[in-house]
């Protein structure tokens, strides 16, 4: 580890390479074998990936979504021969070495926004020409438009508010219920948005809560939140915090 990379950890959070995180390890191989050259970021379904000049000593990537307070580092892609050595091209020169990043698109989202940092400064992308100004944070960022998709799954839609989700029989009766209120399984009836989706909106002040479904009797845990505790009594309920 250099030292630009030291410095920018001390200030900054900065991900150590994890080789495709989050993405699928079989996918990720099949995005990093397409890459063969340094261009602009290349949107593929729910990924994006982000090359650079390899004779940078280090480069990494900061995302809008993330709020730019993590530095993802960028990987080294140097082709090697059936020996093991660094391939040549017909000339005998060394082939170029290619720095890249995957990033995977977040639900709901229609462009990202992300800065890169070459050698310890702050950049837009040299090889994305399209960029904005971030009023918020002062400063020029690069843009690149992704597929949009969304996903069913509980999740904070705006500050103050959490829309559940619970996915069951079609034409059931599914109601939620938690630390909110008092656990009263009657109180929140959710919408069924289509067959076998259920949804509710629900205000909410900032804290932590714990919460689950109910269908009749039954006391179902969020399977579209893998944040789970176990409450007093044995069960597993499902948490959520809001901001």
């Amino acid at each position: 580890m250099n030292r630009i990379y030291l410095a920018l950890a001390a200030a900054f959070c900065i991900a150590l390479p994890s080789w495709g995180a989050d993405i699928e390890s079989t996918q990720y191989t099949k995005l990093v074998s397409r890459i063969s050259r340094v261009q602009g970021p290349v949107v593929d379904g729910k990924y994006v990936t982000f090359t650079a000049d390899g004779s940078a000593r280090f480069t990494g990537i900061a995302f809008d979504f993330e709020d730019y307070k993590t530095i993802h580092p960028f990987q080294r892609i140097v082709r090697r021969d059936q020996y093991g050595k660094p391939e040549k091209d017909d000339s005998g020169k060394l082939r170029e070495i290619i720095l890249f990043y995957i990033a995977k698109v977040p639900p709901a989202t229609r462009e990202i926004h992300y800065r890169m940092v070459v050698n310890g400064l702050w950049s837009t992308d040299p090889l994305n020409p399209d960029t904005a100004y971030d009023y918020d944070n002062g400063m020029d960022v690069s843009v690149i438009p992704v597929d949009y998709y969304e996903v069913f799954q509980t999740n904070s839609v705006k500050k103050g508010e959490v829309t559940f989700a619970c996915e069951a029989e079609p034409g059931s009766v599914v109601t939620l219920a938690g630390t909110f209120n008092n656990w009263d399984p009657f109180m929140y009836e959710m919408t069924e948005v289509s067959p076998g989706k259920y949804e509710l909106s629900l205000p909410l002040p900032r804290g932590t809560w714990y919460y689950d479904y109910f269908i009749g009797t039954s006391q179902i845990p969020d399977t579209t939140n893998h944040n789970h505790v176990y409450t007093k009594d044995g069960r597993v309920a499902s948490v959520v915090t809001t901001d």
